[in-house]
């Protein structure tokens, strides 16, 4: 699962003084890749991102993305900030961009936006999908191709313990347990059947490190019949992570949608709270 609320690493960057800030809308398919966030020796979707940025500007550059999905996990909506030295590094970007980058990741629009917007930071909610197939299609390779007759009903009443603000220690790696709590909220948290799938919706304010993906998995316990749905109010309640159940496969994750005020996406606005220009911003 996505650690969409973690802070990425400080990077610095030679920004000027006309400096403006971009958000780029992103697409990728997790499959060949170790996940969101460069790492050493790993191919990664930020590190292919920043190879193709550093070379168009001559200079390097970080694009930060909203959420640092897991390995094998996949974006249609993921979305990233970046700092660039005015119009004509802009247009740069626009103009080569998606041709320097490999045929599973896709750049799919970049605009100008308010100096003050943050990928991280500014969002105001993250929407996942989790897609599940119920009979065996190697032309669907990023499903959970699930084998057993599932209990739509108990899954059903099982899902919507989650809605509203919830202690989800339970469903979260715990080596990334938060010192601060790790409280989320949830507003939309449900399945969508059809006769052979169905799709995990699911949206919050923020999100644990695996947390959807194990979500799935007990879900699916719940399903097969080995667990039932009253029991989900005591694991959330429980706070351990021995309490839930198996974490789902990464290959059916999707990252679809982070959703942000609309008063960041316009360039000339300046929130009190932002720097009075992006050059104030190291982390770009």
């Amino acid at each position: 699962m996505t650690r969409s609320d973690a802070q990425e690493p400080k990077v610095e960057q030679a920004v000027e003084q006309n400096a403006i800030r971009l958000r780029l809308d992103i697409s990728y398919v997790g499959t060949r890749f170790h996940g969101w966030q460069e790492q050493p020796n790993h191919l990664t979707v930020q590190g292919e991102l920043k190879k193709a940025i550093s070379y168009l500007l001559g200079r390097p550059a970080t694009p930060i993305g909203a959420g640092r999905t897991d390995a094998g996990v996949h974006a249609r909506g993921q979305v990233a900030h970046l700092t660039v030295n005015g119009p004509e590094e802009f247009e740069r970007l626009q103009r080569a961009l998606q041709r320097r980058l490999p045929e599973d990741v896709s750049v799919n629009t970049i605009r100008v936006v308010s100096p003050g917007f943050h990928a991280i930071q500014s969002a105001q909610s993250r929407r996942y999908h989790y897609y599940l197939s119920f009979r065996r299609d190697i032309f669907r390779p990023h499903e959970w191709q699930v084998h057993w007759n599932l209990d739509r009903t108990a899954m059903d009443e099982a899902v919507a313990c989650f809605l509203g603000d919830h202690d989800f220690s339970s469903f979260c790696k715990t080596s990334s347990l938060k010192d601060d709590g790790n409280v989320c909220r949830l507003d939309l948290c449900a399945f969508e059947w059809d006769a052979d799938s169905a799709i995990f919706q699911i949206r919050g304010n923020r999100f644990l490190h695996h947390m959807v993906r194990i979500m799935v998995g007990t879900l699916v316990e719940v399903g097969r019949a080995e667990r039932s749905a009253a029991e989900v109010p005591g694991i959330l309640a429980g706070r351990d992570r021995g309490l839930a159940g198996c974490m789902a496969p990464a290959c059916g994750l999707f990252m679809e949608e982070i959703e942000y005020p609309m008063s960041l996406l316009d360039p000339e606005y300046r929130s009190p709270d932002s720097p009075a220009d992006c050059s104030a911003d190291s982390a770009g």
